[in-house]
């Protein structure tokens, strides 16, 4: 029993670190101790701020380059990345004194799909982890019907001899606080870039160098009465607008930074969302290369598949051990 107990608490704190890798891929933590939702869709805004100079511009013409306000070129690179279908990957979440890091290559053009390889060493859980996985890091695979988990150490035997744990994005859901399935089905990199002009308050912050690349770095802050303010003309729905406010609220957030490093091509190159929250400070950033990489991820053998509702059976039943 002993042992059951240990093993379900490792598969509850692997659930909440895959879901929150699988919502900060695209910038769209719903979790009720993380950062809040990014909007699935929004309008440039106009801005009172002179952008600094350089100003970006618009796509190269014969004619005299055309400025652009932050938020404005924004939009452009919205358009220019969201063109994009896949990306390589490199993550690190910090949340409630813990950090996961986790690279990979991921595909958003049919919902989010791809492999990434977790290390947890960093989390206050690392050690609970050893039993379900066979050390501190993990392989887990995102697919139209969900996420797999490969496990390993003495959870093979209490799983019958299969190696990898499936569950659904309804039960992600669960795990993060009922939080929708379809909102942890994408892992399109522009959905950070609309938040940040969701926030009206777009600004840029400078030149730096992000892996090898020279970028632009520009940074805004969001507030639930800067998402109200946009919601006339920023292309959110009632109901997006209705969801993100609820996850700001529950994560106990008044305020999100967001950051967007963009490259010469107008293709996001990293971003970065952090804020207070309930279970402490909260900062995700995601660095994106190799667009256009080729992702197939397929599903394990379903003979070698076990499902969530099995642990939780078991669990409910104390028939494992």
């Amino acid at each position: 029993m002993a042992a059951t107990t240990t093993r379900n608490t490792a598969v509850a704190v692997v659930l909440a670190a895959l879901a929150l890798t699988a919502t900060a891929c695209n910038g769209d933590d719903k979790s009720g101790n993380a950062a809040p939702a990014a909007p699935t869709s929004a309008a440039a805004q106009p801005t009172t701020a002179t952008p600094a100079a350089p100003t970006p511009t618009a796509e190269p013409t014969k004619e005299a380059p055309v400025k652009l306000t932050p938020a404005a070129y924004l939009k452009l690179v919205t358009e220019k990345t969201g063109a994009q279908t896949s990306a390589k990957i490199t993550e690190e979440i910090s949340v409630g004194g813990g950090r996961i890091t986790a690279t990979g290559a991921v595909s958003w053009a049919a919902g989010l799909q791809g492999e990434l390889q977790m290390d947890m060493s960093a989390t206050p859980a690392g050690k609970q982890l050893s039993g379900l996985t066979g050390g501190s890091t993990l392989t887990a695979r995102y697919l139209k019907d969900g996420m797999y988990m490969r496990v390993g150490g003495q959870a093979v035997q209490e799983l019958g001899g299969k190696h990898w744990l499936h569950y659904s994005y309804e039960d992600l859901g669960k795990a993060q606080g009922g939080v929708g399935a379809n909102q942890l089905k994408s892992a399109d990199p522009v959905e950070g870039v609309r938040t940040l002009i969701a926030s009206g308050k777009v600004s840029e912050a400078g030149k730096e160098t992000v892996g090898g690349k020279q970028t632009t770095h520009y940074t805004g802050e969001l507030t639930v009465a800067d998402l109200a303010a946009a919601a006339g003309g920023s292309g959110l729905t009632d109901e997006q607008l209705a969801q993100v406010k609820k996850n700001l609220n529950a994560a106990g957030v008044t305020s999100e930074t967001v950051d967007v490093w963009v490259d010469a091509d107008n293709l996001v190159v990293k971003r970065s969302e952090a804020a207070d929250t309930k279970a402490g400070p909260f900062k995700v950033t995601v660095t994106y290369s190799d667009y256009g990489t080729k992702v197939a991820t397929t599903a394990p053998d379903p003979s070698d598949v076990a499902e969530l509702a099995d642990i939780a059976g078991a669990a409910k039943g104390g028939t494992a051990s």
